[in-house]
């Protein structure tokens, strides 16, 4: 077993709320009557009780885009000290998600080698995540981000070691290298801080009585400090050699009597008979000839060939796209005919070019895109002009004085290759003063 201190990550589990249920989940999501959402006072104290840990503070769920202060929390990470001296050494934020992607997953397994920033968040990828993508891209240089529509396998957690008869000695070299423990992360819930992720969630999930005080260096405390939390691995069966199945699935792997437990606490996932129950005494339980434990942080993801996007997930994509006239802009906000992304041109066929090239690719919410110089895109839940829109105001005639400067994109596309280009001020002045942008006129 290792200290939380030893590891490289360390969650803040922000709610167990998701629009998934899958099969052996370690959030146990399915099983609960009801979500919990982490309020924010609990939030600050959680992340203020990491200063001095030198590895990533992660945010995950469930879902944790679900949760409905989600932004307020990113923005809260964004002004802190343990991400404005990351931001300070790397200047990253200059950079990230601007120019539009045609393939995601790869620029999403790219940033999944950043693990030594100051934070990272873990996704499903549901509607909510498109909602928010603009934060998240100002706040997580580093996602991992799976949508569970693969072939990832889950391997089983609610089979007890006592009801599979391992014995003591065995079952303390086995749970003393346990996988999950040796190479995911302790984590921190409503209910305190936590040596296991998966501990944490069987307290959840079985009411039990909590975890440390969320309080600064509470990390620090040593395998021999884990004390009563460790009772919950009498509960868990990962470091075990028991059976794995398709995320997809949906159904869970359990021992009789912890099916019980999940009955008598009225789990909806055990009561729509969404559980597998493993008699003990049949061999194949727990046969080591079929079933092995897994041992490293990804194994479950060896089978999806680590595609951890479905294809056909199209939830970064853009929804839908209005066009519009130049002139036409404020009357098409104010009347609520545009929802995702407006295209202002008066040339209908760079419009429908426009949209073509836009389709299939992953674009930020938060930019304002100038395409050839005469076509702007822009989305009308960006943080820059949400406030205008929201309270059906006028946008001024020069809407990009309203966006950072590098949230500005240019894209210039010519017949045998592309350049997507973050435009310094004076260059953007320049394309002012040449009334390059067609589009805007005073």
């Amino acid at each position: 077993m290792r200290s939380p201190k030893e590891m490289k990550i360390i969650q803040i589990d922000i709610t167990n709320a998701c629009p998934n249920s899958c099969s052996n989940c370690t959030r146990f999501c399915g099983h609960h009557k009801k979500p919990y959402f982490m309020d924010f006072s609990t939030f600050e104290k959680a992340v203020d009780s990491l200063d001095g840990f030198s590895g990533m503070l992660g945010i995950i769920g469930g879902e944790p885009t679900i949760h409905p202060e989600f932004e307020k929390f990113a923005v809260f990470l964004q002004s802190h000290k343990r991400v404005r001296e990351k931001e300070r050494k790397h200047k990253w934020r200059e950079f990230h998600l601007r120019w539009p992607q045609s393939d995601f997953l790869k620029y999403i397994l790219k940033r999944m080698q950043y693990i030594d920033e100051a934070v990272g968040l873990w996704s499903s990828l549901g509607i909510s995540y498109y909602r928010h993508m603009e934060v998240i891209n100002d706040t997580f240089r580093t996602q991992f981000l799976n949508d569970h529509q693969n072939l990832c396998e889950h391997q089983a957690l609610l089979m007890s070691r006592k009801e599979l008869g391992i014995c003591d000695d065995e079952w303390s070299k086995k749970r003393d290298a346990c996988w999950i423990q040796n190479t995911w992360s302790a984590t921190i819930t409503p209910k305190g801080a936590f040596f296991c992720e998966v501990a944490a969630h069987l307290d959840m999930l079985f009411q039990g009585s909590g975890g440390w005080p969320i309080e600064p260096g509470w990390w620090q405390r040593e395998p021999k400090d884990f004390g009563y939390q460790l009772d919950w691995c009498e509960r868990c069966s990962a470091c075990l050699d028991v059976p794995k199945r398709l995320s997809t699935d949906g159904r869970d792997d359990v021992t009789p009597k912890l099916y019980e437990e999940l009955l008598a606490i009225g789990s909806p996932k055990a009561n729509k008979g969404l559980s597998v129950v493993h008699n003990p005494s049949d061999p194949s339980a727990i046969d080591k000839n079929s079933h092995h434990s897994y041992r490293s942080a990804d194994e479950y993801m060896r089978n999806a060939g680590n595609k951890r996007i479905n294809i056909k997930n199209r939830t970064c994509y853009p929804k839908t796209f209005t066009a519009c006239m130049p002139d036409q802009i404020n009357d098409v906000l104010v009347s609520g005919q545009a929802d995702d992304w407006v295209l202002v041109c008066d040339d209908k066929q760079l419009v429908g070019e426009a949209q073509n090239y836009f389709h299939n690719k992953v674009i930020n919410p938060g930019c304002l895109y100038i395409y050839r110089q005469k076509l702007l895109a822009f989305n009308v839940h960006a943080k820059s002009i949400r406030e205008y829109i929201h309270n059906k105001k006028s946008l001024p005639t020069q809407i990009w004085g309203l966006y950072p400067i590098d949230k500005i994109i240019s894209i210039v596309q010519g017949n045998d290759m592309e350049h997507e280009i973050i435009h310094t001020m004076d260059s953007i002045r320049m394309h002012m003063i040449n009334k390059k942008i067609k589009c805007i006129q005073e």
